[in-house]
């Protein structure tokens, strides 16, 4: 059994995937009889040549009628497809270390056994064309990324599977291009970070948030609509780290005829507080020089704020940011977290949301109920730290099930990574949902899958402190 968290650190670790359509359903193949018969349903004695042409002709149709729909002959299409079987790695993060280490106070319940559920649950609906979906799973630490190159060879290596789910999350994120690049096996999962490291891919890869770009997409199209924009005099600023960010910060601004007035990247590691204390110094200096009235912040937040604060800002100026995780989990660098308040930033649907997404229950959390009767599952405010939160292993396996089933059932029954990655830009992925997410699409400019989004507003007397909606679920695409 695998120990999950249900603190915001875990969160900030944890993907939410996404949601599968039903597999088509039979078509009926019966034929009519073709005799012709009275108002008495008595068969008439004319049997005249028209009436033969057209017994013909029916019989033709009859025909015609059974060849396009008899069922299509399933053959072995690709690794890890079979003529009966679809086999699918997962990878899940390790959390009896994560509470071994104390990085967490308890778990997400049985995940492997919460994967097979949904799967016997899928399988019980009729598998995915036809076929049914075989998993391995393999538990991997979050904080080696070695332990998550030895899960992928595993996984992908050792075993034949065409698809990964899960992925893998921190600084296990490198194996992802084990994954999708050296494998070439498609994934519905993982933390695509950056357009370079899509780039390693050579097969489909996607999962249910935003990515890194869509974040900040995401962010500024919300803010434009709320009209939070007006005015705004923007200085950009963010760490080495995230220094691929900040051209595509700068463009998306620009894109939308926002005014930048300055930027400041701050190349102090975060290991080195003194260093980056003084680097902001000076940056906050240019930032009062430009006029500026607003920061936008990419990649973790903590250090610009913490700069802000001790320059007086905080309060004074409007924040926006592109990491709403490093938001939520502003780090010990930060004292006093309500120097914080009232930063904007992109997030999903709440937790709350989900649970009371009659959809979610339906399809994630019914069928696991059913097949794991120890399993608790509740509103997930009701948890305490140290119980087992069920709610979020169900939330993430179910989602990224969800998400493959849509696509591969779409693909047809020549599956293959060229024809999964062509139904995820075709109308499958135009437009389907989520359970717990609501509207989704997909496009190989948008990978990941969720459409519903809202601007959240810091706010550091919420728990230990956190956000909490600003707006209602938006589309950030209207």
């Amino acid at each position: 059994m695998t120990k999950l968290r249900h603190s915001a650190l875990l969160r900030l670790l944890v993907a939410i995937f996404s949601f599968a359509l039903v597999a088509s359903a039979c078509v009926s193949t019966d034929n009519e009889d073709a005799d012709t018969t009275d108002g008495a349903g008595t068969a008439t004695d004319e049997s005249s040549d028209d009436d033969t042409a057209d017994d013909d002709d029916d019989s033709n149709d009859d025909s015609n009628d059974d060849a396009a729909e008899a069922p299509v002959e399933l053959t072995a299409s690709w690794r890890g497809v079979t003529e009966d079987t679809i086999y699918v790695g997962v990878s899940l993060l390790d959390f009896e270390l994560l509470v071994e280490l104390g990085f967490s106070p308890s778990g997400w319940g049985d995940q492997a056994a919460v994967w097979e559920a949904l799967v016997d649950d899928l399988n019980a609906r009729g598998g995915i064309n036809g076929r049914m979906v075989d998993i391995t799973s393999e538990f991997y630490s979050p904080i080696d990324a070695a332990d998550a190159e030895r899960v992928c060879a595993v996984l992908h290596q050792d075993n034949e599977t065409f698809a990964n789910l899960g992925g893998f999350l921190g600084p296990a994120g490198s194996a992802d291009s084990c994954v999708t690049g050296t494998n070439k096996t498609v994934m519905v999962g993982g933390e695509i970070s950056s357009a370079e490291e899509l780039a390693q891919a050579n097969v489909a890869w996607f999962h249910a948030g935003a990515t890194t770009e869509y974040a900040t997409v995401n962010l500024f199209n919300l803010l434009v609509q709320t009209g939070e924009t007006d005015g705004a005099r923007v200085f950009t600023m963010g760490g080495a780290a995230a220094a691929d960010e900040e051209l595509f910060v700068l463009d998306q601004l620009e894109a939308r005829g926002i005014e930048v007035v300055g930027s400041a990247l701050i190349d102090a590691p975060d290991g080195d507080t003194i260093a980056q204390d003084s680097q902001l110094a000076v940056a906050f200096e240019r930032f009062n020089a430009s006029g500026a009235n607003t920061l936008m912040v990419f990649g973790t937040p903590s250090a610009s704020i913490r700069g802000a604060g001790a320059a007086g800002l905080t309060g004074e100026i409007a924040i926006w940011s592109n990491d709403s995780a490093g938001l939520g989990n502003l780090g010990a660098t930060i004292v006093d977290k309500s120097i914080a308040n009232g930063t904007l930033a992109s997030t999903g649907p709440t937790d709350e949301e989900v649970w009371n997404d009659q959809d979610f229950q339906n399809r994630c959390i019914a069928p696991v109920q059913e097949r794991i009767l120890e399993s608790d599952f509740r509103n997930p405010l009701d948890y305490a730290a140290e119980e087992e939160n069920w709610f979020n292993s169900v939330r993430q396996g179910c989602q990224a099930l969800s998400i493959f089933e849509t696509i591969a059932t779409a693909a047809g029954p020549d599956l293959t990574p060229e024809s999964f990655e062509a139904a995820a830009y075709g109308p499958a992925g135009d437009d389907f949902q989520v359970p717990g997410m609501g509207p989704a699409s997909l496009s190989p400019d948008k990978r990941g899958a969720r459409d519903g989004v809202r601007l959240s507003v810091y706010d550091s007397t919420a728990g230990d402190g956190g956000l909490v909606g600003f707006t209602e679920l938006l589309d950030a695409f209207e």
